[in-house]
């Protein structure tokens, strides 16, 4: 076979894998893996539980890392979404939904972009106790201006100590016991933290520092949705990735043609008018209801998928 031909058969065996794909796929950014969360979720029916962990030290001051995200319901479930804006400080649809309502100056319309609002929430890394084999889990919660949550009980159990103050210190640090409860609306929530006595991070030296080794940051196992994405949500819908486009898409919007795959090739229509009659319209499907999350921690919606 000549090299003219073996090109051009090679193009065509491209050509051919590219068009038999199907027009609209999943696109998965990450591979999670469930080992690297530690939750608070208990099973539907247990009224309570206790967990140990062991919050890992930072080089870099507090091994709390501060996030800002968006909380919004999706399919009934809430769901936690980066802040572009914060974070990355790129154009967030979520950040724009907001100070669009604002601008508006109505009372309605100010009560809307609540839903909307970036919340600061709070990564650390730990060591779930009762699965070490795991290794470094990463815990993320709210933080709750009300001085209740996960956060603010942490502090409270260090402050408790009369010494030995520094929960993360390798040799002499303390385990966190974490209570966990349903409140009277069935959601779960932490009702305390209490600190154990002093103790290594671990008995195996080698064990503890490939512990400490981990490099991973809050990114590397929270994806950071693309502001596509993120707009498709804003707007009530379901985002699914168009390989032909390059792009993700609103799934309900999708069909099997080419025809009418071309037509989706323009910009998502953002105007205020459709955020403000999507998310009403939202407000009266049980499976998409949008409501400002609540101050208290619900433990149920963390997980990144």
């Amino acid at each position: 076979m000549s090299k003219t031909s073996e090109n051009s058969l090679e193009a065509i065996l491209a050509q051919y894998e590219k068009n038999s794909k199907p027009l609209y796929e999943k696109k998965s950014e990450k591979v999670y893996d469930l080992k690297n969360y530690f939750s608070t979720y208990i099973k539907e029916g247990v009224k309570s539980a206790t967990k140990t962990i062991r919050v890992l030290p930072s080089e870099n001051g507090s091994p709390f890392t501060e996030v800002w995200g968006h909380k919004i319901q999706v399919n009934g479930e809430w769901k936690t979404f980066a802040c572009l804006k914060h974070e990355r400080e790129e154009p967030c649809p979520f950040c724009e939904a907001r100070e669009a309502l604002l601008e508006t100056g109505t009372e309605t319309d100010k009560e809307l972009s609540k839903n909307y609002k970036a919340r600061l929430m709070y990564v650390v890394k730990v060591i779930d106790r009762d699965n070490e084999q795991d290794g470094v889990k990463f815990w993320r919660f709210n933080h709750d201006y009300r001085k209740e949550g996960i956060y603010d009980k942490i502090i409270g159990a260090m402050n408790a100590l009369k010494k030995n103050k520094d929960i993360t210190d390798v040799e002499n640090g303390r385990d966190l016991v974490v209570t966990i409860n349903r409140n009277q609306n069935n959601a779960i929530v932490v009702s305390a933290i209490a600190a154990g006595d002093p103790s290594p991070l671990s008995e195996d030296s080698a064990e503890a520092e490939l512990w400490l080794s981990d490099t991973r940051t809050w990114e590397d196992v929270y994806a950071v949705k693309n502001y596509d994405y993120l707009e498709i949500i804003v707007k009530g819908g379901t985002p699914a990735w168009d390989s032909n486009q390059n792009k993700y898409v609103d799934k309900d919007s999708l069909t099997s043609t080419e025809e009418e795959s071309v037509e989706l090739n323009g910009e998502i229509n953002t105007s205020l008018e459709t955020v403000k009659s999507n998310m009403l319209a939202s407000k009266s499907k049980p499976s998409t209801k949008i409501e400002e999350p609540s101050e208290e921690e619900d433990e149920d919606d963390d997980l990144p998928f």
